[in-house]
Parts: C-alpha cells; sequence; structure tokens
C-alpha cells in the first residue's frame, strides 16, 4: 500500500501458471472448451449482454460460478449480485431449468444437454456506495477490481464481473470474443486473435488467467514503449479529457527503465499494460482510488485531477509483483478457489517485500536521496502504530477474510515493508554488503518458480537454508509470533540513527490532522479557515480566512465533494505553480504563486556513523 489509506489503496491480483497472451493457433475446440461472447454493442438499461458456449457435460446436474472473491482484493465481493436474468438452454433453443443457491452459484439441470448460458451484467462503479473495503461491514467492489459499463463511450472489464466458470472446470480453455463499436480500443496484455475494427477474441489457457487479464475499452488514448525486450502500453480514459496517456509517459517510461535495471534479470516480463482509469468523483463513478496488480498488468483508478506522480507512486509498488508472487508464491494461490478461498500466511512476504522494493529501488536508482528513503521509512514507522503491534502477521495473513481481521490487513505494506528492510540489512550485515534482499527473492525464484509453488509451513525454513539462522529466528519472533521490532536497532547497523525531522504534511489543506478547510453556514460555499495563520500554503500565495475558494488550477470546486476538494490538495509539490481563484468579500480573486507546503516534526532517520559508509552504500546503492 503505497501513500495514505484513506485516499489510496494498492491490491494485486494472483495467479501464475501460463502464459495468458500466447497464440493458441486461432480456434479452440468447443467441444472441450468455454467460448464466451460479450457483447459491448447493444448495450440496454446499463447492461451488458454475456453468451456462453459450454464444453460438454457428463454430469445431470452442474452449477456455473461467479467469483465469491478474487486473491489480492482481501474482501469478499460477490460478482453474482450484478448478474441478473441467467438462463441455460439445450442446442434446440429449449431453456433448461435453473436455480440460484446463493448470489455467485446457479445450478442448470439436465446439464448433459445443456448448449448455452446466457445472462445481463451490471456494472459495479455505478453502486459504490462508499470506499469500505477494508472495514468490518465494507460490501463495495474495490474499484480497480470492478466493472464499468458507459455504452459508446467506455467498459471496464474485470473479467471476474463478466466470466464465471463451471464446477470443476477451471483448467478448461476459454475463448472470449468481444463485440465493441469501432471507435473503441481494447488496452490488454492479451493478444487480440481478430483483426476487425469492431470485434476481438483472445484464447485464454484456463479461467484463473481470465481473470488475470482485464481489458479497458475507450477511445484509443494510449502510449507504447519498449524497455530491454518488454513492451509497456500505457492505456488512458478520462471523462474529462483531462489527462491524455501523452502526459503520462515520460515519467512511467523513466520509472520502468529504472525498475527494470534494479531488478535485472530476475524480471523477465515480455508485455505489461497499464490500464489508467481517471473517475470524475460522480456519485455513480468509482470511489476505490488505487490499483490492483496482475501479472501482466495493472488496473489503476484515479481522481480527475491527476499527475503523472500519481501514477508513478502506484505502478512503482504494482511491478515489483512480477518477483512475488508471480515468481514465489504458495498453493493457496497457485489453486486459489474462488468461492471458498483459503488464504496464504504470507501477505508480509508478497505485499511487504513488493512495497519495500518499490521504496528501496528509488534511492538506488537515484530517483530520491538517501534522506528522503529514510523518511519514507520513518513514515512506515509511524504508520504501523496504528495497528495490533503484537499480533501474528501469518496468523492475521491467514484470516483476512474474517471481519474483524480486515482492519488490520493495510499493516502488511507499513510493517510489512520495515520486515523486508530489516532481512535485507540483516543480510548485508552477514554478507559484508555483497547481498541482499533482492539477491534471497533471486534465489527463491530458482527455487520456486512460476509453475512450483511452496507450502506455506516451508517459506521461513527455506529463507533461514538460504540465510541464516539469525534471520529465521527474526522471522519467527516477528512474523510468526508478532514480537515488536525495535526498528532503531537494525538501521544503526547500517550507521543511521533517529532524529526529529521536519515532514511535509500530505495535504496542504491539514496540519498534524487540523482541516484548515470548511464549509459556510449554508453549505453551499467552501472557505479557508486559518484564524491561526500558521498554513504555510495559505499564507504563501496570499489566501485569507474565510476566503471562498472557486478553482484550483482551473477545476471548479463542488461543496458537495469534500473528498475531492482534499484530494485536489493532495501531495502538492514544493515549489510546483499553481493558481487559486477565491471570492474575498464579494470580489473575485485569481491568486498565483508556487505551493509551499507546511511542515510537522517527528521521528526520522539520518546517517550518522561514517564507519558504516560502506555498507550503507552497499545497502542503499548496491
Amino acid at each position: 500500500m503505497r501513500l495514505h489509506i484513506s485516499i489510496f489503496s494498492l491490491a494485486l491480483i494472483w495467479f501464475c501458471g501460463c502464459a495468458p497472451g500466447k497464440k493458441a493457433g486461432g480456434k479452440i475446440s468447443k467441444s472441450d472448451s468455454v467460448h464466451v461472447s460479450i457483447d459491448l454493442v447493444d448495450v440496454k438499461y446499463d447492461q451488458v449482454k454475456v453468451t456462453v458456449d459450454a464444453p460438454k457435460q457428463t454430469a445431470s446436474t452442474i452449477a456455473y460460478h461467479f467469483p465469491k472473491i478474487i486473491p489480492g482484493t482481501y474482501a469478499i465481493a460477490d460478482y453474482g449480485r450484478y448478474i441478473t436474468d441467467i438462463k441455460a438452454f439445450d442446442k434446440k433453443g429449449k431453456e433448461l431449468k435453473t436455480s440460484r443457491t446463493d448470489s455467485n452459484t446457479v445450478m442448470i439441470e439436465d446439464a448433459k444437454r445443456l448448449a448455452k448460458v446466457s445472462y445481463l451484467v451490471n456494472d459495479t462503479f455505478d453502486n459504490e456506495a462508499d470506499n469500505g473495503t477494508f472495514t468490518e461491514e465494507g460490501k463495495t467492489i474495490f474499484s480497480p477490481a470492478g466493472t464499468n459499463i458507459d455504452a459508446g463511450k467506455q467498459f471496464m472489464l474485470n473479467m471476474a464481473g463478466f466470466v464465471g466458470y463451471f464446477t470443476n472446470q477451471l483448467e478448461k480453455p476459454y475463448q472470449i470474443s468481444i463485440s465493441h463499436p469501432a471507435g473503441l480500443y481494447g488496452s490488454t496484455a492479451l493478444i487480440d486473435m481478430d483483426n476487425s475494427s469492431q470485434s476481438d477474441v483472445f484464447n485464454i489457457s484456463r479461467y484463473p488467467d481470465v481473470v488475470d487479464n482485464p481489458i479497458m475499452y475507450a477511445a484509443p488514448d494510449t502510449s507504447n514503449f519498449n524497455v530491454n525486450g518488454m513492451e509497456v502500453l500505457l492505456g488512458v480514459y478520462s471523462k474529462s479529457g483531462t489527462v491524455r496517456a501523452s502526459d503520462l509517459r515520460p515519467d512511467l517510461e523513466r520509472m520502468v527503465r529504472a525498475q527494470k535495471k534494479f531488478l535485472g534479470p530476475i524480471n523477465d516480463t515480455k508485455k505489461y499494460a497499464v490500464l489508467t482509469y481517471v473517475s470524475s468523483g460522480a456519485e455513480n463513478d468509482a470511489k476505490g482510488l488505487g490499483a490492483l496488480e496482475h501479472n501482466n498488468s495493472t488496473v489503476a483508478v484515479f481522481r480527475d485531477p491527476m499527475r503523472s506522480k500519481d501514477l508513478i507512486h502506484v505502478i512503482s509498488h504494482e511491478f515489483f509483483h512480477t518477483i512475488t508472487p508471480l515468481k514465489v508464491h504458495s498453493k493457496e494461490i497457485q489453486y486459489f478457489d474462488f468461492n471458498d478461498p483459503k488464504m496464504s500466511q504470507h501477505l508480509w512476504f508478497y505485499e511487504g517485500v513488493t512495497e519495500y522494493f518499490s521504496n528501496l529501488f528509488q534511492v538506488n536508482q537515484g530517483l530520491i536521496n538517501d534522506n528522503q528513503f529514510y523518511d519514507l521509512m520513518a513514515k512506515k514507522v509511524e504508520n504501523a502504530r496504528r495497528y495490533d503491534d503484537k499480533l501474528s502477521i501469518t496468523e492475521m495473513s491467514s484470516h483476512v477474510l474474517d471481519r474483524k481481521m480486515k482492519a488490520q490487513y493495510p499493516n502488511v505494506y507499513e510493517k510489512g515493508a520495515l520486515i523486508a528492510m530489516c532481512v535485507d540489512i540483516l543480510i548485508r550485515e552477514e554478507s559484508k554488503g555483497e547481498r541482499g534482499l533482492l539477491w534471497l527473492m533471486s534465489e527463491l525464484s530458482k527455487t520456486y518458480g512460476p509453475t512450483k509453488a511452496f507450502e506455506d509451513a516451508e517459506l521461513i525454513p527455506e529463507i533461514t537454508k538460504l540465510t541464516s539462522a539469525t534471520i529465521g529466528e527474526f522471522l519467527q519472533n516477528h512474523v510468526v509470533i508478532g514480537e515488536h521490532i525495535n526498528y532503531e536497532s537494525f538501521t544503526k547497523r547500517m550507521g543511521v540513527a533517529k532524529e526529529v525531522v521536519s515532514f511535509p504534511e500530505p495535504i496542504v489543506f491539514m496540519i498534524e490532522g487540523t482541516p484548515y478547510i470548511k464549509l459556510d453556514k449554508t453549505n453551499t460555499h467552501i472557505l479557508a479557515d486559518s484564524v491561526d495563520g500558521a498554513n504555510n500554503f495559505y499564507n504563501n500565495l496570499g489566501i485569507k480566512n474565510n476566503d471562498r475558494f472557486v478553482e484550483i488550477n482551473g477545476l471548479k470546486l463542488d461543496p458537495k465533494d469534500l473528498n475531492g476538494i482534499i484530494y485536489m490538495g493532495y501531495d502538492l509539490e514544493e515549489g510546483s505553480p499553481i493558481t487559486v481563484k477565491v471570492n474575498r468579500n464579494g470580489e473575485d480573486m485569481e491568486l498565483k504563486g508556487i505551493v509551499k507546503q507546511n511542515y510537522s516534526d517527528g521521528d526520522g532517520f539520518r546517517f550518522k556513523d561514517e564507519s558504516k559508509r560502506a555498507l550503507n552504500e552497499a545497502w542503499l546503492k548496491k
């Protein structure tokens, strides 16, 4: 999880197996495969019709399932609740008897005669009551895992919301045929087998790979580049038109090149797609901001306005999932059960290591300096204090779907990343700087790999065998048992000690949790609340107490959308140009200048011990 849980969330979808985009000769036998037709042209009442040609069935009764959950989202989705008018037919078009045993399961009788299943799909973006994915009562599907149906304009096809599977037939091949308006282009990591401008055909080896390959249809706004043999596709949809792929590409390419250089030969991804949806923030639009990682692609949802920096923050994490769990993962991931899942114990490993690398690579490749890296780690120490510090991480991971455990899940991006940092430090110290955590991940990928999964119980012993008893003991105490970690005792091994540091506040409208923005008595205008005169952002631009905000950088502010206004003030960069329009005592004024952030003192880290210089350089730069 990158940035702040209240604003951005990250997740990943974990499947490992055959290459999803590999050509299969253009045709797949109908008798032993599932053929799915999705109609994005004839959309009525905001619903998409899906038709499934079933393989030959031998049982008298069969079930067609929609996923209860997809891996990496850590919350029950019940995609079947968005499916209506489901029917089954024989070869002559005669309807077979069906019944729904729950929201995700449709039982089909006389299944030996089954030829076809049809149903209508409603989208999830229209029904996001909140972003309550990680609350006990939250039922909203995380937007990057969701679906959107905007006839003739945009379709977000996270396939779990459109395509199901027959009982015990997850490994059968699928052919997905999609008819779409000629003006829309499907951005995906898959290979289109149809050259038509109005239809796409994708051959996919098995159902998990169907779910693992999202497709975003929109008016063409894409950008491609190649990094050391890896093709990267950036597809963008922005309803307002304010965000373009060409604007985001330079920073994205710079970051991906740095990531590939950092990873070296451990990353052998051939194609990677970044599907970027920019939400308007309207009542019927996506609200869950963040990203869902797949093996060869990422679905990212942002709020208008967005900048390339927002995309970088998200993808810097997501791309490192090409190491874990793609190359190193447990059997719970390899053989994921979509309707009765068993969760792995090792979220600290899948998410924590990934999040740590997303920070480490930046200092390693010169994108940030040493102190900026230390500040990122210090913030994680602070954020980890919000969660139960005595909780076993393995226990939390294996029970993450329990209602009361869900709230602890985001700590895998805080304490999980810090655990990874400590392991990296221990390996560096024991090897006198020659090896680190990336070396360990490379060794584990040789032991396991995309098609060979480990038993949950064997991961820590395998790490211990590759490293040392000291590291095994650390993982046992702080991951399995859940003991408190004194992080300074580890950073000191690299010459880094605690120091009070001034940190920039992430939202210019808030200082240490105190808002400097409010609604007027009529709830129709947004006012600056700066009685104490302590807000540097306001002072630098000349914003006065009770000034009524009209626009920020050309975007009008909606008093009904306070979250959108806070987001607009999120992480504005120090020194960046800004224009704010306010109304003061009935007179409109345009205030121009640069962003001056607010700062608060907190516990940080700084390099102190010159005797550890060589080891520190190996840790951060080697």
